[in-house]
């Protein structure tokens, strides 16, 4: 027979299972989408903009439906908010299966964005914080992290399989049946009364205030729009790379397989960035990672298209894919410390989805008039270069964050 302790330990663990399983088919699901661009492009007879524009909204509503999940987490519990993602992510794959006005593919992406805001990691991070005993944590985060990259990987192969077999349309309602089967799950994710908020809000937090002070930092304005860099490439890259490929005369499997690739190298990447950002300054970290996509973008432009260099070029930008993410939560951090990580961490995401949505959108844009990606990748580039410059010069120091005093010493 178990004794608390066990039970509490099995209880956890079994919340993390669950927890990444969600992550990895949510995040699996959503790095397809870049597979059926071309197809729906096809059947709408509109281009490759519109497609992209609905991802664009995604992109946008994804980050501002992160940014307020905490209130409705704080409202009705993360088990909650979590089910009403699922249902939102599972409805707006559903109804992109027949896309037969523009408003239906703006209305996906809408409803894919609440999905991936109320569903997403803020969601997952609150129910682990809620569960993992205080010294798993880290651990059950990063394990719930790294599972994102790893449903990129496994879902790639399955989908191209299906849209080949049976149709794209088909393959959109299996997607859409996949993430509704997540709800089952949901009774699994109990909360562990025994663990408390190591770090309750205190009294003194204004959001006002917080706000006003953040941005009077020229710092945290510098991670700010170095971090729009990040969205840009991340969903430029995601959703019109099988695209570029297959127009450069590749096949869709080596397409979907350099998808793919990127998600199996992004865990390695985040965790080799991870250990090498507790020993040298974060920012710096971030500093060469864009840098070196810039390098690693150029050379996939002028050189010429092979299934060799697609591969490699996945596994290269895969290393320094969404390394970003903790070493920048990491910064934000060392800013202000644990308390005001959640809302100051929020802004600097919603930058980030803000590039997304130009990521997505000006792909679209720039192959439909010029029937080529080159200038969006050269655009690309010099985000990178601008990134690279903005985080060399930003200080990893403590903000001294007073609120009696209603200042900032940087």
């Amino acid at each position: 027979m178990f004794n608390d302790k066990d039970t509490s330990v099995v209880d956890w663990k079994m919340v993390l299972i669950v927890c990444s399983l969600i992550v990895a088919t949510l995040m699996g699901i959503r790095n397809c989408f870049g597979l059926f661009l071309e197809p729906i492009s096809l059947f709408t007879n509109s281009g490759k903009e519109v497609f992209s524009l609905g991802m664009a909204l995604q992109a946008l509503t994804w980050g501002l439906g992160s940014f307020i999940v905490g209130m409705i987490i704080d409202k009705f519990g993360p088990q909650k908010a979590l089910a009403f993602g699922i249902f939102c992510y599972a409805l707006g794959v559903y109804i992109l299966n027949n896309p037969s006005s523009d408003f239906i593919i703006f209305n996906f992406g809408f409803m894919t964005g609440i999905g991936l805001g109320a569903g997403g990691m803020s969601t997952i991070v609150a129910i682990i914080g809620k569960t993992a005993p205080p010294e798993k944590k880290s651990m059950a985060m990063g394990i719930a992290a790294a599972s994102a990259s790893f449903g990129q990987f496994i879902f790639i192969a399955p989908t191209l399989f299906s849209i080949k077999t049976f149709g794209w349309q088909t393959t959109i309602v299996f997607l859409s049946l996949i993430t509704a089967s997540l709800i089952v799950l949901i009774p699994l994710l109990k909360e562990n009364k025994t663990i408390k908020n190591e770090n309750p809000q205190d009294k003194s937090f204004d959001f006002k205030d917080i706000i006003k002070f953040s941005f009077s930092n020229k710092n945290y304005i510098l991670l700010i729009l170095g971090f729009f860099t990040c969205g840009f490439h991340v969903t430029f890259i995601g959703l019109h790379l099988p695209n570029d490929l297959i127009s450069k005369g590749l096949s869709i499997d080596i397409a979907g397989w350099s998808l793919a690739i990127i998600g199996l190298f992004n865990i390695f990447g985040t965790l080799f960035f991870g250990w090498l950002g507790d020993r040298v300054l974060k920012k710096n970290s971030l500093a060469y990672i864009y840098l070196g996509r810039s390098i690693v973008i150029t050379l996939f432009i002028i050189l010429p298209p092979s299934p060799i260099l697609a591969l490699l070029f996945g596994a290269s930008i895969g290393l320094l894919w969404l390394a970003t993410v903790p070493l920048t939560n990491g910064v934000v951090f060392t800013f202000m410390g644990p308390k005001y990580l959640a809302t100051l961490g929020g802004i600097v995401f919603i930058s980030h989805q803000i590039g997304g949505l130009f990521g997505a959108w000006s792909g679209g844009k720039i192959f439909d008039i010029y029937g080529s990606y080159d200038n969006a990748w050269w655009i690309s580039v010099m985000l990178g270069i601008v990134a690279f410059l903005f985080h060399i010069f930003i200080k990893e120091k403590s903000f001294n964050y007073n609120p009696d005093a209603n200042m900032v010493k940087a």
